[in-house]
């Protein structure tokens, strides 16, 4: 990947309630974890792509063994399959070591997802598909930070 963490669309289209929609490509990074289910597939948890055959997840959300993990990365529209959209099953999953569940608090709720290739490569580049930058440094709390997701923008 030659860049990370700068998307190439940059307009927002403003909510009032909760956020904003973003448009596709606005957070090349985002990854959609589905699961299988007996109806069909059912999102369970987003994730960030870090590397070209790594997403950086929820542990609470890889704690239980699931059959089958499908991750869709550049996907913006969660009505419909995007020809932008690269899709990768999940084949290893690395918690934290010390992630714990103590009375309903999550300590260290961090784990790692490996992409199943897909002849020979994960994820490759494309202006819906970038990795996120990680930082080296720490930021100091109260440091202003963006937020995204799939999820309710609007009430109705």
């Amino acid at each position: 990947f030659q860049t990370c963490g700068q998307p190439e669309v940059r307009r927002t289209l403003k909510k009032i309630y909760g956020g904003s929609k973003a448009t596709a490509g606005k957070h090349p990074w985002m990854a959609f974890l589905d699961i299988q289910t007996r109806d069909g597939k059912e999102h369970f948890c987003g994730g960030v792509l870090i590397k070209s055959c790594w997403v950086l997840t929820a542990a609470h959300c890889l704690e239980e063994p699931v059959k089958k993990i499908q991750v869709s990365l550049g996907k913006q529209n969660l009505q419909e399959k995007e020809d932008h959209e690269q899709i990768f099953d999940g084949v290893e999953v690395i918690l934290h070591d010390k992630y714990k569940d103590k009375d309903g608090v999550l300590y260290n709720d961090i784990a790692l997802l490996k992409l199943q290739s897909v002849d020979g490569y994960c994820a490759v580049e494309t202006k819906y598909v970038k990795t996120a930058c990680l930082p080296d440094f720490f930021l100091p709390a109260g440091t202003s930070c963006f937020i995204s997701g799939w999820g309710e923008t609007e009430r109705g």
